[in-house]
């Protein structure tokens, strides 16, 4: 084995004098980065005081002037790829919703588990038929073909919202897995016919974000440092801050959501990006009170146990690859592919070399 102690030494001062820069870092401006394939940055022009922490009433939504929420419905779903090659993988994905009243799970449908098989040639395809169905427009674009499979996932989930949009009535929620961000996916055109639908229907939509590409400054990431400063100024309560400037966020038409970070528990280690329908004109302290109600589950203090529900049924899980994997190898050999054609083809070098990190 190397050396490491002896060579990275000087790298491993450095990484640790940066993360302290960062800690220190108290900027006068957030910036929003955009994901890989966005064009814009949002930068919000917004000094962390105390004024801008917010703490959650506690409630008792029996007889409260916050009421209670109605029904809540949840979407998530889960792919993973079960084999690839250098021009074609086969992949497999499902998406599905959860709808709890009064703590409840009252209602719950999850599309089948979908293999698909995505070529350089069928790719294009594949895309512009599912983007077509779910948007009623042509892309402008065809993305490369390691991106499809998340994007067929992703339109399912927003599939199952408009469903939602139909199902649910005046006073429910509908909570996303996600940002209400229009990029490539969420197209503009959905999330801005979703966000409409939300408000005709005075349906509340969210959008929860586990990890989130928002940063503080110019070092670190944004979350860890908004509830650090929250520590300052409302410690051991539950909170939320809003980020979004209206103005702001107004010229930039792709970001549908007014822009929030939550503790939704005072005794919860997490907090989240929380993004609400920038048509909604519910107050904030009646969604996060909704919100914190949800989030009391012990297993999942701090995040809606809604949202957790339709992770766990939609996730593709690791059994579920292999057993993928041993249908498919089985029928290969009945169907007289040999298994050297089919290792020639799957073999791939780097399990070799990582071979002793799998153990």
């Amino acid at each position: 084995m190397l050396g490491l102690t002896e060579n990275i030494d000087k790298e491993v001062t450095e990484a640790v004098s940066f993360i302290k820069e960062a800690l220190r870092e108290k900027p006068d401006h957030i910036e929003i980065e955009p994901g890989a394939e966005e064009k814009e940055l949002l930068v919000l022009d917004k000094n962390l005081d105390q004024f801008s922490f917010e703490k959650i009433p506690e409630i008792s939504f029996e007889n409260s002037e916050f009421g209670s929420i109605g029904k809540v419905a949840a979407v998530d779903g889960g792919s993973a790829t079960v084999l690839k090659t250098r021009s074609f993988l086969i992949g497999i994905y499902r998406a599905g919703f959860v709808i709890f009243q009064k703590g409840k799970r009252v209602e719950e449908k999850f599309l089948p588990l979908k293999m698909e098989v995505i070529s350089l040639e069928n790719s294009a395809e594949k895309y512009l038929s599912a983007y077509s169905e779910l948007v009623g427009q042509v892309p402008n674009e065809v993305p490369e073909i390691d991106k499809i499979l998340d994007r067929l996932r992703l339109f399912a989930e927003w599939g199952l919202v408009k469903e939602l949009l139909q199902k649910l009535e005046k006073g429910d929620m509908i909570l996303v897995d996600g940002s209400l961000r229009a990029s490539i996916v969420p197209p503009y055109e959905l999330l801005l016919e979703v966000i409409r639908e939300a408000k005709n229907e005075n349906i509340c939509l969210v959008g929860v974000t586990k990890t989130s590409t928002l940063y503080w400054g110019k070092k670190s990431p944004l979350i860890p440092m908004v509830v650090k400063t929250s520590e300052e100024f409302c410690p051991e309560s539950k909170w939320f801050c809003r980020l979004s400037d209206v103005d702001l966020a107004l010229k930039n038409p792709n970001w549908f959501g007014t822009i929030y970070v939550s503790r939704l528990k005072a005794s919860s280690d997490y907090a989240f990006r929380v993004d609400v329908n920038r048509l909604d004109q519910t107050e904030p302290e009646k969604i996060f009170s909704w919100l914190s109600n949800l989030s009391s589950d012990p297993a999942f203090l701090g995040y809606p146990y809604p949202l957790a529900a339709v992770h766990n049924r939609a996730r593709v899980s690791g059994s579920e690859i292999e057993d993928i994997k041993y249908r498919l190898q089985t029928k290969a050999l009945e169907k007289g592919i040999s298994s050297a054609d089919w290792d020639l083809l799957f073999r791939d070098f780097h399990e070799i070399l990582n071979a002793d990190l799998n153990k």
